[in-house]
């Protein structure tokens, strides 16, 4: 079960220390924070984009995180590339349906598993967003100007 670093809950006090220690700690790790080598020019800008986007201080990452985060940069690639393959080529190709297809279905599943893993989900930007607004931030859902960005 996942523990909330954020959480306004009552706690004893003991617990509220030991929370805050664990969010100190995760958040001192987040300068290790690097794409996978294995990635190429594009799906290291996607891994930049998306570490832009995550209010770091909601969801602190460390290094360790860095691999799902690449494998994460790598789906969101092949999501893209399965899509414009099934937009160019179409559902049907010589009577059989596109491989793109199950690519992208895949692929889907992927990326959801990962959002969820890293506590990246809608749910868990409702939330970011949510405490933003009663710190009277302005930010706004981060993945969906990361997803208007890469329209341009």
């Amino acid at each position: 079960m996942a523990i909330d670093l954020n959480s306004n809950r009552h706690e004893s006090k003991v617990r509220k220390l030991d929370r805050e220690q664990a969010k100190k700690n995760l958040q001192e790790q987040q300068k290790e924070i690097k794409p996978s080598d294995s990635l190429n020019r594009h799906q290291k800008f996607i891994f930049k984009k998306i570490i832009e986007m995550i209010d770091l201080n909601a969801t602190p990452l460390s290094s360790i995180d860095s691999i799902d985060l690449s494998q994460l940069a790598l789906e969101l690639d092949i999501l893209a590339q399965a899509t414009k393959k099934i937009n160019d080529d179409g559902i049907i190709i010589k009577n059989k349906r596109n491989p793109a297809i199950m690519i992208r279905n895949t692929s889907l599943k992927n990326v959801s598993q990962l959002l969820n893993d890293l506590n990246l989900t809608y749910n868990r930007r409702i939330t970011a967003v949510m405490n933003s607004i009663e710190n009277n931030d302005s930010n706004v859902d981060p993945l969906v100007s990361f997803l208007d960005d890469e329209d341009e």
